[in-house]
């Protein structure tokens, strides 16, 4: 009897590591860190930088989306952050485009106008949509839409205002032009069924891995 409880948990040493990694390999095709809140995108409306209005589901139903979020005042990380993008974008073939949407949404809407983003995208050559909002008063419709695409993305960020004063917040109406943004933001590749995936933070890009990530959920189309 003895011998057999041996055999038993010897066999169930090489049988159960061999499941648990058939479960990782299925995970480990993806390199960025995997969503698995399942947290609901809340449809939106927002404005783009040629200033017309753009509908989220519409323009995303049954594609992957990449949405960058960013800010044009910022000097170091979000202007590689677009490059990357942009390489990734270039690489890519008509059919694989056909079924992808790139999005960059500002975290900046109170300097990034239409007028700023589209210079922006044409400085960067992001040929891609760019969003904002034109009314950025504190409880103006316009700005709890892009505030709630922030919480429905875990976006982090803060305003720090540069003042004698100690004024610092999170996501309040800055009293100056004269501030700067503390930002802890990422990459968000959904779905095509309209599902968070992928994040890749800002200081984490690798980008043929992000690439690799992308067409790993085209493939799923």
């Amino acid at each position: 009897m003895k011998k057999r409880l041996i055999t038993l948990t010897i066999c169930l040493m090489f049988i159960l590591p061999g499941c648990i990694n058939s479960d990782d390999n299925t995970e480990s095709i993806f390199h960025g860190d995997l969503i698995s809140s399942g947290k609901e995108i809340t449809d939106f409306n927002l404005l783009t930088s040629e200033n017309t209005s753009y509908n989220f589901k519409q323009n995303t139903e049954g594609k992957v989306t990449v949405i960058a979020f960013l800010f044009t005042n910022c000097y170091d990380i979000c202007p590689v952050v677009t490059y990357n993008l942009r390489y990734i974008h270039e690489s890519l073939n008509e059919s694989q485009l056909e079924k992808l949407e790139f999005l960059t949404i500002t975290v900046d809407p109170w300097r990034d106008n239409t007028t700023i983003l589209e210079e922006w995208k044409q400085s960067t050559k992001s040929n891609w949509t760019h969003l904002t909002v034109a009314d950025t008063q504190p409880n103006s419709p316009e700005m709890s839409t892009l505030a709630q695409v922030w919480t429905d993305f875990d976006v982090g960020f803060k305003i720090e205002e540069n003042t004698n004063e100690s004024n610092t917040s999170a996501r309040h109406h800055p009293s100056s032009y004269d501030y700067n943004i503390a930002h802890s933001t990422g990459t968000v590749i959904i779905d095509h069924e309209g599902n968070q995936r992928i994040w890749w933070g800002d200081y984490d890009w690798i980008i043929d891995l992000v690439k690799e990530d992308i067409l790993n959920l085209v493939s799923e189309i």
